[in-house]
């Protein structure tokens, strides 16, 4: 499993970047046994799914990209908060983004860190 998608990288980052330390990332084993989803706190609020990318998954997401117009909705009104990932093997840092920016999770955000830089300072 990827570094960037460990539990125990990505609760301490979410809780640093302002995410209520009541909730944290778990890991999941199967999304279809029962007795594997037993072992998941409830409720589970996002789930970032890691997967290898081979070169013809980025053909397949590129042709698919390239006919989709340029998404530019902004403010509170929007349903969805969607960011675009323009940093490389950042995909983990982009899941949690948007795990913890939509849905019922957004409304454990408290405070933000204005300075990024200083959650990786602490």
């Amino acid at each position: 499993m990827a570094t960037e998608n460990n539990p125990e990288v990505m609760t301490p980052l979410a809780h640093k970047l302002g995410l209520s330390s009541q909730l944290s990332f778990h890991d999941v084993f199967s999304i279809d046994d029962p007795d594997m989803l037993a072992f998941i706190p409830r409720p589970a609020l996002a789930l970032l799914l890691c997967f290898p990318v081979t070169a013809a998954v980025e053909k397949y997401t590129e042709a698919e990209d390239a006919s989709k117009a340029d998404y530019h909705g902004s403010g509170e009104a929007e349903e969805v908060i969607w960011f675009r990932q323009t940093i490389g093997n950042a995909c983990g840092l982009y899941g949690l983004l948007h795990g913890v920016s939509n849905g019922e999770a957004r409304n454990h955000i408290g405070k933000m860190r204005v300075h990024f830089w200083k959650v990786f300072a602490d």
